[in-house]
């Protein structure tokens, strides 16, 4: 469009010069005159020697379309008419309807440039217009012809599909062959065709193919299976130019009867005459009818002995392509259970099977094996524990494979104590138990009245074949805890506990039996208290192979009031007896063994020894007929094995041995303040005179506090007092003591003490006694002082001490400490 209009603007303007240049528009003098397009003009009169070039267009056709193009000529002549060569002439479609070959085109020696002006798709249809320019001598000439693109659409591509038979079956499988034509007819090669069975009932090889030079793709059409029968469809698509084309050819399916046997091989196979050796191996061969490479067979293979885990076949499915098919089967002691195996053939999908039996030989016993002790403890004879344990063994073959069937023959290695196997002494005659389906055979141990391992001794065969083998890990323990075996221990001995509900506490307790050997796991050990709370029970664990058992403890209400708190612990066990012939027996005749008359349990309080009001009994009411007095002719080694320090209520015992009686153990748990007291440990009980000058009482601040039940004890509180020291230097004895007014009990474990003077000239050094340890009884304080310049102080000074409680409750006491005279007032004797 742009040309053609540059095309009028041109023609208008050599218009209007062409009309000056003939006097025309208003010249003065001149009469109007005629000028043509192109030609000059003389006064009123064309002039030819002022036309101008022209440039002629024509089409070869007005109508053009796919396949019909029409011939675009454009003829250039100057402005006498002649042609102008060699020219280069512009061609230009204005709507682009069409196109041209060339863009351009030069002129021949008869002033002609000509193109091919085609649609410019198959589609294309409207009126449209073609435009020619050439430069003449500066100056654009052009000319523009209308033409007609009448649409022509190319015929669409096509996808056709043919079958090389329309019966398909099993054996004779059919070609399917798909051809895809462009618009043209022409073959399209390297495009993917899909392949697909509309019902199922048939299989292509492949899904999808790639077209050949001839535009052919090709699948192998066979049925699904070996029963497919009936009528179906197979389709090809494939997508060109983005539309997908699709054919479909319909067939035929026959069905194909498969079948499976076995051939006679190994020779003697179908008679019944072939026997596989014991581990031996075998070819079995099958015969199949119906398979095929495009429809193979699957066929499943089974048998007893591959069931049981004592045989292998190999493969256990098998894909048959082909009329004969070999299985490979290994023994693997299948004998040891049965004399004959059947190998079964089944077809996947049909009825049709095939089996064949042979016979397997037994394998010969290889080894005998120990294999457990249920349990691997079983405790002494009348113990109430587990006193029976089954011991197995197993006959193996060359393979490790169990044997059944085989006659073993079993007996005691030792018999210490009266051991017993199936009720039999090692001196009786031995027991003979057959192997069953495991290989296993087992008995039963009942437990004698002697610790001791436990050996018993399997054999099978005899002579030379003889195999035999000694049982392990079975021992017969005492098991009950013993009075002298049962230790109890606690975390910490004094707790911040008199003031703080909640501080807690550990009670471990170790258990063995008189041959100081573990109890079992499980054994109950029960714990009791008159104050805080104690957990009711612990069962034992056997932690790295040794028996223990921890209980927890929390201080809380009731607490006595001197702040000491009894643990007692307490089973079931045995009491101890001194084993004078050594047989770990008890025994009667001739003379009674010495041993530890056990009573009920009860809570010692105040650890006097006797049962006090208020004490809490435990009474496990096996009668009272003793007085529960220990001998008084036994050594005092004697009495340590007899564990005679903890007390039973009187007259609870029943005078005789007893393997069933509660073992016990106390311990004594200080519930300390949270707040300090110390006392002067100089003048602790009289008689003690020899540091008592060194110490001034004032105020009358001695205290009375209870040691023991029988003791009376003085003490002087250290706060407000003074200390004359010997010279400038000396040692400071301070008994660290809670605040019980009741009892004199020490600080809580773990109390932090520091001692300190701001006098000039004074110092003071803790040498001793911080932190507080675990106990049961107050500790010393020792501080050393020393009056580094008197010109500071004039001999006097004030030292403080300071205890620090766990829980970070402080206390300061304070004192005088002088190098001089001591005033007469000063104490001489408690």
């Amino acid at each position: 469009m742009a040309i053609r209009s540059l095309l009028r603007l041109w023609a208008l303007v050599a218009a209007v010069v062409m009309l000056q240049a003939c006097g025309g528009g208003g010249g003065s003098g001149g009469s109007a005159g005629e000028c043509l397009f192109g030609s000059a003009c003389t006064g009123g009169t064309p002039d030819p020697a002022a036309a101008l070039p022209t440039l002629a267009l024509t089409l070869s056709s007005s109508s053009i379309r796919t396949g019909a193009p029409a011939t675009v000529t454009a003829t250039l002549r100057d402005a006498s008419g002649s042609v102008l060569e060699g020219r280069i002439v512009t061609f230009q479609v204005e709507r682009g309807l069409g196109v041209t070959n060339v863009a351009t085109a030069l002129t021949d020696g008869n002033g002609r440039a000509a193109v091919i002006l085609s649609p410019a798709s198959n589609i294309s249809a409207g009126a449209d217009e073609v435009t020619a320019t050439a430069v003449v001598a500066g100056t654009t000439y052009g000319g523009t012809v209308a033409f007609q693109v009448v649409g022509s659409p190319l015929p669409a591509p096509t996808l056709s599909l043919e079958l090389s038979s329309s019966s398909v079956s099993l054996a004779a499988p059919a070609t399917v062959t798909a051809r895809l034509l462009d618009a043209t007819g022409e073959p399209v090669a390297g495009q993917v065709v899909s392949f697909e069975v509309e019902r199922g009932l048939g299989v292509t090889n492949v899904a999808t193919a790639l077209t050949d030079g001839n535009g052919r793709a090709a699948a192998i059409l066979s049925p699904a299976s070996n029963a497919s029968a009936g009528a179906d469809e197979v389709a090809a698509s494939a997508s060109l130019g983005g539309t997908v084309y699709r054919s479909a050819v319909g067939f035929q399916l026959n069905a194909t009867p498969v079948s499976v046997g076995f051939a006679d091989s190994p020779p003697g196979l179908l008679a019944n005459e072939f026997t596989l050796s014991a581990f031996g191996q075998a070819v079995f061969q099958l015969n199949i009818t119906g398979a095929s490479p495009v429809a193979p067979v699957n066929i499943t293979l089974s048998s007893a002995c591959t069931a049981l885990g004592r045989a292998r076949l190999e493969p256990a499915v098998v894909t048959a392509t082909g009329a004969v098919q070999s299985v490979f089967f290994v023994d693997q002691g299948c004998g040891a259970l049965q004399v004959s195996d059947e190998i079964r053939a089944t077809v996947a999908g049909s009825s049709s099977t095939a089996s064949v039996a042979f016979g397997i030989g037994r394998p010969d016993v290889s080894s005998l094996a120990f294999v457990r002790a249920e349990p691997e403890q079983i405790y002494l004879r009348g113990s109430g524990l587990a006193e029976t344990s089954i011991v197995t063994f197993q006959v193996r073959d060359a393979s490790g494979q169990p044997l059944a069937n085989e006659m073993v023959t079993l007996s005691l290695a030792t018999g210490a104590g009266g051991v017993l196997l199936e009720g039999r002494t090692v001196a009786d005659e031995p027991v003979t138990v057959t192997s069953g389906t495991g290989g296993e055979v087992s008995v039963r141990i009942n437990a004698g009245t002697v610790p001791t391992p436990v050996r018993v001794q399997a054999r099978v065969g005899e002579g030379a074949s003889e195999v035999s083998t000694v049982s392990s890990n079975l021992s017969v323990a005492v098991g009950l805890p013993s009075q002298r075996n049962f230790s109890l221990s606690q975390a910490t001995r004094n707790i911040e506990g008199f003031n703080i509900d909640g501080v807690s506490n550990t009670y471990s307790v170790i258990v063995s039996d008189r041959s100081g050997n573990p109890v079992p796991a499980g054994t109950t050990i029960n714990f009791i208290t008159e104050g805080g709370q104690v957990q009711q029970s612990a069962q034992v664990q056997l932690i790295n192979g040794m028996a223990r058992a921890s209980a927890a403890f929390v201080s809380a209400d009731p607490r006595p009031a001197d702040g000491r708190i009894t643990v007692t612990a307490y089973a079931l066990g045995e009491e101890a007896f001194i084993d004078l012939n050594g047989n770990n027996v008890w025994d009667a005749l001739p003379v009674p063994e010495p041993f530890r008359d056990l009573g009920d349990v009860f809570k010692d309080h105040n650890f006097n020894g006797f049962v006090d009001p208020g004490e809490e009994v435990i009474s496990l009411g096996i009668g009272a007929v003793s007085s529960c007095v220990i001998p008084s002719n036994l050594t005092y080694a004697a009495l340590l094995a007899l564990g005679t320090d903890e007390p039973s209520v009187p007259a609870t015992c029943d005078g005789t041995w007893t393997p069933r009686q509660y073992v016990r153990k106390s311990t004594l748990t200080v519930l300390s303040t949270s707040a300090a007291r110390s006392l002067w440990a100089s003048v602790k009980g009289a008689g003690e005179g020899s540091g008592l000058s060194n110490q001034c009482e004032v105020n009358n601040s001695r205290v009375t506090l209870v040691t023991s039940l029988s003791t009376l004890s003085n003490f002087v509180r250290v706060n407000g007092q003074t200390w004359y020291t010997d010279g400038n230097r000396g040692s400071i004895g301070l008994i660290a003591a809670d605040a019980n007014g009741v009892r004199l009990n020490p600080l809580a474990a773990g109390t932090t003490v520091e001692a300190l003077s701001t006098t000039p000239g004074l110092t003071v050094e803790l040498v001793g006694g911080s932190p507080i340890p675990s106990t049961t009884e107050a500790t010393q304080v020792v501080l050393a002082v020393d009056f580094t310049d008197v010109t500071l102080n004039a001999g006097q000074g004030l030292i403080t001490v300071r205890f620090t409680s766990p829980s970070g409750v402080v206390t300061a006491q304070s004192f005088t400490v002088s190098n001089q005279s001591r005033p007469s007032a000063c104490v001489v004797a408690p």
